[in-house]
């Protein structure tokens, strides 16, 4: 069966990720001439950056759903992801440029587990409260 999903949760979780997520991806085309910053050493504060918005809008998709957390966490970071990178490769296509359909794949698995563990953390303090609460 099929966990109850509130979509107004995961597209809140989406929408935050996709705020956070899009200034760093921005900056990170702007310093590269070929989008590859290969060398660049802003690349992992740009990654890291990027890797948190997943994190953080799980988390808020997660935080007030006491069924299904991690679902939505996992949820709101690739509803996020496939949006951005949507753009992206329309982008990429319309330039002629190649799409790395392997990279695309492993970069929407990246995201939606990094969207989970953001759902695990607002589930644990869920029920840490809850225990406080009752305790």
């Amino acid at each position: 069966m099929l966990p109850h999903l509130e979509r107004r949760s995961i597209l809140l979780g989406a929408g935050l990720t996709i705020a956070l997520a899009v200034p760093p991806a921005v900056i990170g085309v702007l310093l590269s001439e070929d989008d590859s910053m290969e060398g660049s050493p802003w690349v992992p504060v740009l990654f890291a950056w990027i890797v948190g918005s997943f994190l953080v809008g799980g988390f808020v998709a997660a935080r007030s759903q006491p069924h299904a957390p991690l679902a939505h966490g996992a949820l709101a970071a690739l509803v996020a992801f496939v949006v951005v990178q949507g753009v992206g490769v329309i982008r990429h296509l319309v330039a002629g440029e190649d799409v790395k359909w392997f990279s695309i794949v492993f970069a929407a698995l990246l995201a939606s587990s990094t969207g989970t563990v953001g759902g695990i953390v607002a589930n644990h303090l869920r029920l840490r409260g809850a225990r406080t609460r009752a305790g």
